[in-house]
């Protein structure tokens, strides 16, 4: 299988998900596909890790912009117990 870039197999999968997904999706402007994510908020940490130092380093490594969305824009298919997270690439 030949890998997008040289990420973890864990970053290269969502990224293979992201773009099987958004296989012919609307892209922006700028070329760029957006994707929003929930995740348990109990979770949340480990996508941010300690000081944001996890998902700043996704952001480098993946050259995509990673954001926790605030829950006034939680889906009304998200529970209380959950984040959104978006993800432009």
């Amino acid at each position: 299988m030949q890998r997008l870039h040289d990420h973890s197999p864990v970053i290269e999968a969502c990224l293979k998900l992201l773009i099987k997904i958004n296989d012919g999706g609307d892209r922006d402007d700028e070329g760029l596909l957006t994707s929003r994510l929930l995740v348990p908020t109990r979770q949340i940490g480990c996508l941010l890790g300690k000081r944001g130092s996890v998902i700043t380093e996704m952001r480098k490594k993946t050259t995509a912009s990673l954001k926790v969305l605030q829950k006034v824009d939680l889906p009304k298919c998200g529970e209380d117990s959950d984040e959104l997270v978006q993800v432009r690439r």
